[in-house]
């Protein structure tokens, strides 16, 4: 993927919605992880290693104000948002717990019409995208990464689009997938972290990340996805990087190219 790399993407934010054994777990559950920046773009897959060791906390900025995602159904000009194609879902910010019951209700209101989901968003809440992707799967809507452009007389495509952290989970529900030629797509694997920036008790944090791994590697093989996808969102052996587009369409991710 072209364009110019964002200082820090998100990591995914490792959040489980079903009931934890214990007062502490769900505490942690809750938590949402360091920022991390991969470390060149376009990058190739890693090789599993120890967890190196995160960049110091005053080097990291602040991480922007978390906007709900929206769900917008857009109309263009014909073929604005590839052959045969004039309208869309925009679906813009980070993905958090009340952004399901918003896009359910907007499916209800498609009728037989399936317009593609076009994604830029900067992540969000794992289970919550992941139960948002059983959505776009259900009713059968492909998915593309670009930034709906609103500064003309009808609505685009830009050849621009970001989908890092959780959003990897929104991508992949898509019948058919995706990106715009200057999209950036990132791989964040999961982890936890406290929220006053501390670290977990490593048996608490694997345990958390084993739970959330086996629930993630559950849903790509839902998606038709390579299950070896989900030893790269291992955190205790990965972190975050740009993968190449070979990558991306090795793994699935990517199914096709994006004419617009």
């Amino acid at each position: 993927m072209s364009g110019s790399r964002p200082a820090f993407p998100r990591r995914a934010m490792a959040v489980s919605l079903a009931p934890m054994r214990s007062a502490l777990a769900l505490f942690a559950g809750l938590a949402t992880c360091l920022w991390q920046v991969p470390a060149t773009r376009g990058e190739t897959a890693p090789t599993p290693t120890l967890e190196s060791e995160a960049p110091a906390p005053a080097l990291r900025p602040a991480p922007p104000a978390m906007i709900a995602m929206t769900f917008t159904r857009m109309t263009g000009e014909p073929g604005a948002c590839g052959q045969g194609c004039s309208e869309w879902i925009a679906a813009e910010g980070v993905i958090l717990p009340g952004t399901v019951v918003s896009f359910a209700a907007l499916v209800q209101q498609l009728g037989r019409a399936r317009p593609p989901v076009v994604i830029h968003s900067e992540g969000g809440i794992v289970d919550v995208a992941m139960a948002l992707g059983r959505i776009v799967r259900r009713a059968r809507l492909d998915t593309i990464v670009a930034r709906t452009d609103r500064s003309g007389p009808s609505p685009t495509l830009a050849l621009d689009g970001a989908c890092h952290g959780a959003c990897l989970y929104l991508l992949v529900s898509g019948v058919a997938r995706a990106a715009a030629p200057g999209a950036l797509i990132s791989i964040s694997p999961i982890d936890f972290r406290h929220p006053a920036g501390g670290v977990l008790p490593d048996a608490l944090r694997q345990k958390l990340i084993a739970a959330t791994l086996e629930r993630v590697r559950g849903y790509f093989g839902d998606m038709g996805l390579d299950p070896a996808l989900g030893d790269m969102m291992d955190g205790e052996q990965n972190e975050p990087f740009y993968p190449e587009r070979g990558i991306l369409e090795g793994y699935g991710i990517i199914t096709r190219d994006q004419g617009f």
